[in-house]
């Protein structure tokens, strides 16, 4: 194998971005660096961990749309209070009428004078006299009584509706906490990635020079000189990869806090570390998760709603109570008014009354199929309670034995990697002094390479497990 593919043979393994590194992209529609409307400030003084997250938690739209969806939630509370309240209807009109005149009887007057014949007249469909315009209004103030329980368990269904909504918001606070951390450790990884790759880079191009001196002087075959010369090549390609990484991670983490691309932003961590693992058991850690995770109360509270949504229904074959005062007047300044009560004269006349009554609409086939529908719900929401109980404990132990399993590689890389630094630069002494030809070099080289690179990862991924550990038991800020 030639010396330059033993340098870096399998190095592309250790420098992809796709698998070092989980960048945070954009929201999808959401211009990047662009909050509300307007861009934020980037911060003067290197950013941590913490402040991200404040950053991110304040900013992210999604949030905001969970938000949106509370209020929306607290709205229908109001819609089926509003039901429960008074009720107003009025109807102004203005139309045209036939006139009339001259009395209701047939002698034109309004009167009957004793000992005459009075004929009531029988003209009410001739249009002889032309048209008039009549005015009229109808009004209703209606205050529902009682529902048998229709309006209450709705209103409880809202509400509860609504506290489902705020755990919604909790649960995308939790995307957007792990999210800042995947983008800052993977921006840390990436830089320090780079950094040991220019460090290799620089040992292997003091080599070099060394070697290109005795390959023109003769005393070290050319051979040698060509594979090194590829080798370099090669690692300045990996170390371009390595800087466009670092330069994606830095923009994704931008545009989760809200920033723009070209915002200088700095961050304070100089390089990546392993986080503390939770001190409690599994056990604790998942009756914990059981106790705080929202995705527990969205199903306790989904239950309940949904009970109250059922009986709602079911109590939908009730009639509802109510009182009020209907009135209502027409005017019509072309026909006379009339007093009588055995003689309705629509067109010209006024009455307010107070009433009591029920209402009652009711379609047997509705009913059922609504009942049916509720019920076919509540064994959904039942169901995927069930589901968090069960996958919930499961999530929580993955996480704390992934946690557990990367903590011990990373205890037994951290020693890799400083045996196989010593063995690198031993290997780059004992090779200017003649002691070991070019190919033990380059078994070194990238031992160490490997060794080093593999160790920034398996922390970053350690960090994330930790983080999803912290999400899975719901400590996280909600």
């Amino acid at each position: 194998m030639k010396t330059s593919e033993r340098i870096l043979d399998r190095g592309r393994a250790a420098f992809l971005a796709a698998g070092l590194f989980g960048v945070a992209m954009p929201v999808a529609g959401q211009p990047v660096g662009v909050v509300g409307g307007a861009s934020m400030q980037a911060p003067a003084e290197p950013i941590t961990l913490e402040q991200a997250t404040e950053m991110a938690l304040s900013s992210d739209p999604r949030i905001d749309e969970q938000r949106a969806n509370v209020a929306r939630a607290q709205a229908l509370i109001e819609r089926v209070r509003g039901e429960g309240g008074l009720r107003v209807s009025t109807n102004l009109y203005a139309g045209i009428a036939p006139k009339a005149s001259d009395g209701i009887f047939t002698n034109g007057t309004n009167t009957c004078p004793a000992g005459d014949s009075c004929t009531l007249r029988d003209d009410g469909t001739d249009l002889d006299e032309g048209f008039t315009v009549t005015t009229g209004l109808t009004a209703s103030i209606i205050q529902p009584l009682y529902t048998f329980g229709k309006l209450a368990n709705y209103e409880k269904a809202a509400r509860l509706n609504r506290d489902v909504s705020r755990s919604e918001v909790s649960i995308t606070r939790g995307k957007t906490w792990l999210t800042v951390r995947r983008a800052y450790w993977g921006y840390l990884t990436a830089r320090d990635t780079r950094e040991m790759l220019e460090g290799v880079k620089r040992q292997v191009d003091r080599t070099r020079d060394g070697m290109r001196e005795d390959a023109e002087a003769g005393r070290a075959p050319m051979s040698e000189l060509y594979a090194l010369e590829s080798g370099a090549a090669q690692l300045e390609r990996y170390l371009a990869e390595a800087e466009s990484v670092e330069a994606i991670t830095l923009d994704g983490l931008k545009t989760i806090i809200g920033l723009p691309i070209d915002a200088d932003l700095t961050v304070a961590a100089s390089h990546i570390e392993p986080i503390a693992m939770p001190e409690q058991e599994l056990a604790d850690l998942a009756q914990q998760a059981l106790s705080q995770r929202p995705e527990m109360a969205m199903a306790e509270k989904g239950q309940a709603a949904m009970r109250s949504y059922v009986a709602a229904r079911k109590n939908e074959i009730f009639p509802n109570l109510y009182a009020g005062v209907v009135a209502g007047g027409a005017y019509t300044p072309e026909r006379d008014r009339l007093n009588n009560p055995y003689i309705n004269q629509p067109l010209n006349q006024a009455y307010a009354t107070p009433v009591i009554g029920v209402q009652w609409e009711f379609n047997p086939g509705v009913v059922r199929a609504n009942i049916s529908d509720a019920e076919a719900q509540m064994q959904g929401v039942v169901a995927k309670a069930q589901l968090a109980r069960q996958g919930i404990p499961f999530q929580v132990a993955e996480a704390y034995h992934q946690s557990q399993g990367l903590d011990r590689q990373i205890r037994a890389l951290s020693s890799a990697k400083e045996n196989t630094r010593r063995w690198m630069l031993s290997s780059f002494m004992d090779f200017q002094a003649g002691l070991i030809d070019g190919g033990k070099l380059a078994d070194a080289v990238r031992a160490n390479t490997e060794a080093q690179a593999d160790y920034f990862r398996k922390i970053n991924d350690y960090n994330m497990s930790v983080a999803q550990l912290a999400v899975a038991t719901g400590d996280y800020p909600q």
